[in-house]
C-alpha cells in the first residue's frame, strides 16, 4: 500500500509537472506478479504485472527487469482499457566508461599518473575530444591517450547501469494503474530428465521426473509463478530477432525443491505444467527440481540380438545381447512424459545402487511404450554362421544357418533374434515360429535355459 500511495503521488506529480512525464523509470519494485511459461526449445513467454503511475495522453516509460532477448515483435499490453502501446526499444546500458567520458568532453577532469617510486601525481586537466581516444589539455600540453588513469569531478545524469525496455503508452487519464504486458524471449526453457530406480526383482521401477530451467536471458526473475509446456512450438527462423543480444554469463546455480503440481491439462496438442510454486531464476542459473514421481511401474526386460541372420555374413559373433526395458504408460498414475533423458539404476547386494545405463526417451502420452536402451548384457551372448548356401537361379538362392544362444545367469531369460533380410525373403523352415517386425525383419522369442544355451536354425528363401 506504501508503494502504491508513493506512486500515485508520483503520478498526480508528474501530471502537474509535464517535464516529469518526459520518461519514467520502472523497475522491479513495482512488480505486482511475474508468470514465466517456459518451452522445451529455447522459448519463454514472460507475464509481467507492474503498478505505473501515468498522465492522461504519452507516457514514455523506461521499464528495468526485462530479457535482453525480448524478441521483437511478440510484446503485447494485457492489461486494463484505457491504455495502446505506440512504441517499442530495447535500450541498452549506457553507464559505461566511454560514454561517462564522452559526457564530460568540454569539462575539467584530474589525470592520475605513476612515478618510478611508486607515488601517483594529480594534474587539472581539460578533457578535448573522445573520437579515436582520449585527447587531454594537462598543464599547457596537449595529451594523446596519455598514460595513467582520467578521473571525473562529476557524474553525469542520465544514465543507466542495466538495459530498459523503452515503451511509448498512450492514457486516457491520469493515475496509477496496473500495466501488464507480456512478450516472447530467447534464453529461457527448461528439459526434464528422469531418474529410474529398478525394483529388487527386475519387474518394477520407480519413476522420478526432473525438471531443469535454464535462464541465459541476462536478467533476474524473481518470485515467478512458473508454467512448463510440454513439446515445442514452431519459430520461424527468419521473424523478429531478439531487439538486444545477451550478455555472457558466467555463473552457474544448481538447486534442488520437491513439490505437488497439479496434472498437466492439454493445451494446443501439447502438455501444460502448472507447478503451484514461485521460483527464482537467476541470470545464468539452471534450476532442477522434481516435478512428479511415480511408484512401481511395471517393466519388461528383454535381451536382443539384431543382424545374426541375414543373407550375407557366413559368421559372426561371439557377441553380447542388448540390454532394453519396456515401460507401457498406463495405469492409475500414468501420464504424459515429455521428452528427456532417462538414467537407470539398479540396487546391488551390497552398496549403494548402480548405474546400468541411460536412453533419451520420445513424448510418449498415456498408453504409449518406452522402449530404452541401456548397453549390452555381459551374460547373455550368441554366436551365428551360415550352415548353407544354395543359388536356385540367376534371381533366386536359398541359405540356411543357425544361431547359439548362451546365458550365463542362474536364471532362465528370453531372448529376442531379428533378421535383417532383403526384399523377396521367405522363412521356409526354423525351428521356432517367427513373428514379423516388419517385412524384412523375422523376430523369434526364444528361451534359454539358466547357465545353459538354445538353438535357433532356420532355412530362408530369397527371390528378385
Amino acid at each position: 500500500m506504501i508503494l502504491r500511495a508513493s506512486l500515485l503521488a508520483a503520478g498526480l506529480l508528474a501530471a502537474a509537472n509535464p517535464l516529469l512525464a518526459q520518461e519514467r523509470s520502472v523497475t522491479l519494485q513495482a512488480q505486482e506478479g511475474l508468470t514465466l511459461t517456459l518451452y522445451q526449445n529455447g522459448l519463454g513467454q514472460v507475464y509481467d504485472n507492474r503498478w505505473v503511475p501515468l498522465v492522461k495522453g504519452e507516457n514514455h516509460l523506461a521499464i528495468t527487469g526485462v530479457s535482453e532477448q525480448l524478441i521483437g515483435g511478440s510484446l503485447a499490453l494485457d492489461s486494463s482499457q484505457g491504455l495502446q502501446l505506440l512504441e517499442q526499444s530495447m535500450l541498452p546500458a549506457d553507464l559505461t566508461s566511454y560514454e561517462l567520458l564522452r559526457r564530460a568532453v568540454g569539462q575539467r577532469v584530474r589525470l592520475v599518473t605513476s612515478d618510478k617510486e611508486g607515488g601517483e601525481k594529480s594534474e587539472e586537466a581539460v578533457l578535448l575530444s573522445m573520437v579515436g581516444g582520449p585527447i587531454l589539455e594537462v598543464g599547457g600540453r596537449i595529451e594523446i591517450d596519455p598514460p595513467g588513469r582520467i578521473v571525473l569531478l562529476d557524474l553525469p545524469a542520465g544514465l543507466h547501469a542495466e538495459p530498459r525496455l523503452g515503451v511509448k503508452l498512450l492514457a486516457e487519464e491520469d493515475g496509477a494503474q496496473e500495466v501488464a504486458f507480456t512478450y516472447l524471449s530467447s534464453g529461457l526453457s527448461w528439459h526434464p530428465d528422469y531418474v529410474a530406480r529398478l525394483a529388487a526383482d527386475g519387474e518394477s521401477l520407480d519413476l522420478e521426473a526432473w525438471a531443469t530451467l535454464v535462464n541465459e536471458t541476462g536478467v533476474p526473475f524473481q518470485r515467478a509463478e512458473l508454467r512448463l509446456v510440454a513439446g515445442s512450438v514452431n519459430r520461424d527462423s527468419r521473424g523478429p530477432q531478439p531487439l538486444a543480444a545477451a550478455r555472457s554469463l558466467a555463473a552457474v546455480a544448481e538447486s534442488a525443491m520437491q513439490y505437488d503440481a497439479e496434472p498437466p491439462q492439454s493445451a494446443s496438442d501439447r502438455y501444460l505444467f502448472e507447478t503451484n510454486r514461485k521460483v527464482d531464476l537467476l541470470p545464468g542459473e539452471q534450476k532442477r527440481f522434481l516435478l512428479f514421481s511415480r511408484e512401481a511401474a511395471a517393466i519388461k526386460r528383454t535381451y536382443r540380438f539384431e543382424g545374426l541372420v541375414n543373407a550375407y555374413s557366413e559368421r559372426q559373433g561371439p557377441s553380447n545381447a542388448a540390454l532394453k526395458l519396456e515401460l507401457v504408460n498406463e495405469g492409475k498414475e500414468a501420464g504424459p512424459l515429455p521428452a528427456g533423458t532417462l538414467r537407470v539404476y539398479e540396487p546391488t547386494a551390497r552398496g549403494p545402487s548402480l548405474f546400468v545405463g541411460e536412453a533419451r526417451t520420445n513424448h510418449t502420452p498415456v498408453g504409449g511404450e518406452l522402449h530404452l536402451s541401456l548397453g549390452e548384457a555381459f551374460d547373455i551372448t550368441a554366436t551365428a554362421r551360415r550352415t548353407a548356401f544354395e543359388r536356385l537361379s540367376e534371381q533366386s538362392y536359398e541359405f540356411a544357418g543357425e544361431v547359439i544362444l548362451r546365458n550365463a545367469k542362474s536364471e532362465e531369460v528370453e531372448v529376442e533374434v531379428v533378421g535383417n533380410l532383403p526384399a523377396g525373403a521367405r522363412v521356409l523352415e526354423e525351428s521356432t515360429a517367427h513373428e514379423l517386425e516388419s517385412a524384412q525383419r523375422p523376430l523369434w522369442r526364444i528361451a534359454v535355459p539358466p547357465e545353459g544355451e538354445s538353438r535357433l536354425t532356420y532355412r530362408i528363401r530369397v527371390s528378385d
